[in-house]
């Protein structure tokens, strides 16, 4: 489990969602990956408990991913009402080539427009990037992108970090 940490809030994320990570982890040659992030929302913390994968319709680059909308929020829907409203859409993640990821201009301009037009209870989404050796995990809020400080992590390649 990877432990990140934001002024006054705890980000929980499964060794389940580290497997999604691992599995689409930017190799040489091949394109981006992503998907959104769902989990639970609790007083003074969040748990990502299921990152889907990339669908066939999504596109996908060396240096992009650009995810359609329509089917993640059939799946955000989904989530939500098999788990009677607990689980939610809590971000987005997606993978860079990059040994430590940091996220572009063009990410940073996405997150701003999820938090602007998203719909939610909450007023923060999160954001992973996903790198060859490290991740990049930051808290959107409508006052801006921050990154957060990784408490504990199991590294990408499997063992503790």
């Amino acid at each position: 489990m990877i432990e990140a940490l934001f002024s006054g809030r705890i980000l929980r994320i499964s060794d389940g969602v580290q497997d999604i990570f691992r599995k689409y982890q930017q190799k040489t040659g091949e394109n981006e990956a992503g998907g959104i992030l769902l989990g639970f929302v609790y007083n003074d913390s969040d748990e990502i408990i299921q990152a889907t994968e990339p669908h066939y319709s999504d596109s996908r680059g060396l240096t992009f991913f650009i995810r359609k909308k329509q089917p993640a929020q059939r799946q955000v829907n989904s989530a939500w009402v098999k788990s009677s409203g607990s689980l939610v859409y809590l971000g987005e993640w997606h993978t860079h080539s990059q040994r430590n990821p940091r996220p572009s201009t063009e990410d940073r301009d996405l997150m701003a427009k999820v938090i602007s037009e998203t719909l939610m209870d909450i007023d923060y989404v999160y954001m992973i990037i996903v790198g060859t050796d490290d991740y990049w995990i930051g808290i959107q809020t409508p006052e801006g992108l921050k990154q957060a400080t990784i408490k504990h992590r199991r590294a990408l390649g499997g063992a503790k970090k």
